[in-house]
């Protein structure tokens, strides 16, 4: 933790440990209405509905609506910004701002008195307090549809929200969804060769996704449409590292995923070379036709994507390359993926079995060498046929492994966005 030394830092007080216990408080401030406008100047947030303000606590806070709103997203010119994430059930959360050697702490708090709002394709149960309900009805079904059993679905995005009503045929009692709104989408991609690819998932053993969360796209699964992670009936329909991913993700940060596979097979670094390596231009194909959704009316009508980082899953084929050809060759890539035609902010590399030593050294040695690359994850060292995390071939991984890589590379992104990259060593 940096020193703080502001000026407005009077003492150190509690604060409340949030996140699921990743977040913790520290000191804050003392407050009048010129600091509050002060701090207004100093930090930004996306949406101008909401302003920073100082509590009786003499703590930053900004109030949102009860349920699932959106979190205005923070930006400071000269400082670092880790913004706050809403996990499922929690009505507090806390963004960190370093300015130089000064810490800004934002309280982001849940206020029912603001309205009750939900985004795109959520489900929530309406459990009734003061009745056994046995219908349930919905004043908007093309905005919020409930069957009968009071699980809610939101199917359309609309200011004038939904009442839900639940009734046991004499006494009712309502669930006023003031809002529905756009869902922030987290975009990942995921490239390398056979063990990113979908040549080998498991829907049937894949850890299981919450409905409504986590969607995916692949040329190899489901052609030319982004799909939901989840069958109808809430079953996994697909597999790979994807279904943990987007699992723990979103449990860890309460926000909606679209990962994007454009892995191939057998193919070694130098194929991923920008412009003239083939594998590099299933990329580029693949990131075009998901372009083109984003891009969709119907599609920003129901998401707000945001790019994020990119996940590297190779080496297998690699094994004898040179080490400092495998890093060159690499970072012509990397460079692609996080300049402007992409956008990505970090790569997270998987990394390959030791056996494999040219790609296996050059792997650790980009993460060491590179501030927007780290290592996700190491455990595909410890897999063996045996452990029942290796397939038989002892060169892909088994669903099974897939559900681990997919869990342990959530964390690492989890945690350098908000403790920093530097944070990741990828070791579980």
């Amino acid at each position: 933790m940096k020193n703080i030394k502001s000026r407005r830092i009077l003492n150190l007080i509690g604060f409340l440990v949030v996140a699921a216990g990743v977040m913790g408080g520290i000191a804050l401030y003392t407050g009048s209405n010129s600091y509050a406008n002060e701090i207004n100047r100093l930090i930004s947030l996306d949406d101008s509905s909401y302003k920073i303000e100082v509590d009786a606590g003499e703590h930053l806070i900004v109030k949102l609506p009860d349920g699932r709103p959106r979190i205005p997203q923070i930006s400071c010119e000269n400082g670092s910004v880790f913004q706050a994430y809403f996990t499922d059930g929690y009505k507090q959360a806390i963004a960190r701002i370093y300015v130089k050697d000064d810490l800004y702490q934002i309280k982001f708090v849940k206020d029912p008195e603001l309205g009750f709002e939900l985004q795109y394709d959520d489900r929530y149960k309406f459990i009734p307090k003061t009745i056994v309900a046995k219908r349930f009805s919905s004043s908007n079904p093309d905005i919020a549809a409930v069957d009968n059993l009071g699980n809610v679905k939101i199917v359309g995005v609309s200011d004038e929200g939904a009442v839900i009503t639940a009734t046991d045929g004499a006494k009712s009692e309502e669930l006023v969804i003031t809002k529905t709104i756009r869902a922030p989408l987290e975009i990942y991609i995921i490239t390398g060769q056979s063990n990113a690819s979908y040549y080998y998932a498991e829907p049937q053993l894949a850890t299981a996704t919450k409905p409504g969360t986590a969607y995916h796209y692949s040329e190899l699964v489901g052609g030319e449409q982004i799909r939901s992670m989840n069958n109808k009936d809430g079953s996994m329909a697909r597999g790979n590292i994807e279904a943990a991913l987007g699992k723990t993700l979103y449990e860890l940060t309460g926000e909606k995923l679209l990962m994007v596979n454009a892995g191939v097979s057998g193919r070694k670094v130098d194929t991923f070379i920008p412009k003239t390596g083939e594998s590099y231009q299933h990329i580029e194909y693949v990131w075009g036709v998901i372009q083109k959704h984003l891009h969709e009316e119907e599609f920003l009508k129901h998401f707000e994507p945001r790019i994020r980082s990119y996940i590297w899953v190779q080496g297998e084929s690699d094994g004898n390359t040179d080490v400092n050809s495998y890093k060159e060759n690499y970072m012509l890539m990397h460079q692609t993926l996080t300049g402007d035609g992409y956008g990505f902010q970090n790569g997270f590399i998987i990394l390959t079995k030791p056996k494999f030593a040219g790609s296996y050294n050059a792997q650790l040695q980009l993460a060491d060498e590179n501030s927007d690359i780290a290592i996700a994850t190491r455990s595909a060292g410890s897999f063996t046929v045996e452990n029942g995390k290796m397939r038989f071939d002892d060169l892909h991984y088994s669903q099974v492994g897939d559900n681990l890589l997919g869990e342990e590379t959530a964390k690492s992104i989890f945690k350098a966005y908000t403790e920093g990259i530097d944070s990741v060593t990828g070791d579980y």
